[in-house]
């Protein structure tokens, strides 16, 4: 059962990190274009579209993470692995609610941008929400690498 769990937390790993690297280049090359209100739709399906693949790949990082570390039965465990426990898992919480909440921001700027007729020009609110996706990235990054090297 170990096995299935991992392979679960791989794939969910590769899904999370590589929709927000995608979302995350598309956001920045559409930047530079802002200012039409077809742009501000695909803004927010884009959005959407993150929120379904993100949430729930690293949701199931996080089960396949704890499934794994129970049926391990260690009683002491290495430094990396209570690293990646902890730190991981604050990770996929911060990712949840943080690229949620800052997508949701988004989101809901420009559909009163909308409502009064006008289009996004400033970058802002998307610059806020690249950088909660460009921290999420970091944190995996910064557990993958303790893991990989087993500290």
């Amino acid at each position: 059962m170990f096995k299935f769990w991992l392979f679960l937390h791989f794939t969910g790993l590769s899904i999370w990190l590589g929709s927000l690297l995608a979302i995350i280049l598309i956001l920045v090359m559409m930047k530079k274009h802002l200012g039409s209100k077809e742009l501000s739709a695909i803004v927010k399906k884009i959005t959407r579209i993150g929120n379904i693949l993100v949430h729930p790949s690293a949701f199931f990082v996080l089960l396949s993470g704890v499934l794994m570390i129970i049926s391990m039965n260690l009683n002491a465990k290495p430094f990396y692995l209570a690293f990646m426990e902890r730190v991981g898992g604050i990770t996929v919480l911060i990712t949840i609610i943080g690229v949620s909440l800052f997508g949701r921001k988004l989101v809901k700027k420009l559909t009163q941008l909308e409502v009064d007729g006008e289009v996004l020009k400033h970058t802002r609110s998307i610059n806020n929400y690249i950088m909660m996706m460009l921290l999420s990235i970091l944190l995996v990054l910064a557990v993958i690498f303790v893991v990989s090297f087993r500290f």
